[in-house]
């Protein structure tokens, strides 16, 4: 049954070009400041998301390298896509790397489960709390289904370190996949957390 409270196309990724040579593994919060700079209006969209980037290993602990694959994806309300069209061409710097960024181009989301997320952060660094709360989170959205947290993933920004763990959602209702994909869960979306996206199988968690 679809949820008449959900509107699946309110939401949407805008996957970006991204041209470079390396960024630092703890890249999150730079890379929203610089994003910020260019969209004042950002930081205070409710709904806005950026997804980490991805990006190959180097073989040092504190660098990734970028290919011809790696994007920039930030989630937003549709209303708000052509307002992302300020990025393209531009030039940003994270960690003293430069980023160029390509055009842009919109991802629908879809009904998809089982989802997954790097990095959910709810306020608790241990996962006996991280898993509390998560309960109480998925209570209150009214959302029945099983997880599976993976590793604890660490974000430094202004305030201090943000802990979170990576989680998959499994034998999530398809009808309510869109709302965890278009709401999140936890904070520090701006950063990477809490940003659902579709995954395989429950085989294996990173």
């Amino acid at each position: 049954m679809i949820n008449p409270d959900v509107d699946d196309a309110a939401v949407t990724d805008i996957c970006f070009e991204l041209q470079g040579t390396l960024l630092p593994r703890d890249h999150s919060y730079p890379l929203f400041l610089e994003l910020s700079r260019l969209l004042p209006w950002l930081a205070d969209e409710e709904l806005a998301a950026v997804h980490p980037i991805q990006a190959a290993e180097t073989g040092k602990d504190d660098l990734l390298i970028l290919n011809r694959r790696t994007k920039l994806v930030i989630r937003i309300p549709v209303e708000r896509e052509t307002d992302l069209a300020k990025l393209t061409d531009q030039t940003i710097e994270v960690g003293g790397f430069k980023l160029t960024i390509g055009k842009g181009k919109a991802k629908p989301l879809t009904r998809h489960t089982p989802l997954y997320a790097h990095c959910v952060a709810t306020g608790s660094a241990d996962e006996e709390g991280f898993t509390r709360d998560l309960i109480h989170i998925l209570d209150e959205m009214h959302i029945n289904c099983r997880f599976i947290c993976g590793r604890q993933q660490t974000f430094t920004t202004a305030e201090g370190v943000v802990h979170g763990y990576s989680l998959m959602l499994y034998d999530l209702p398809v009808e309510q996949s869109i709302l965890v994909q278009q709401r999140g869960m936890g904070g520090n979306r701006k950063i990477g957390c809490g940003i659902f996206i579709p995954h395989k199988s429950t085989a294996a968690l990173v």
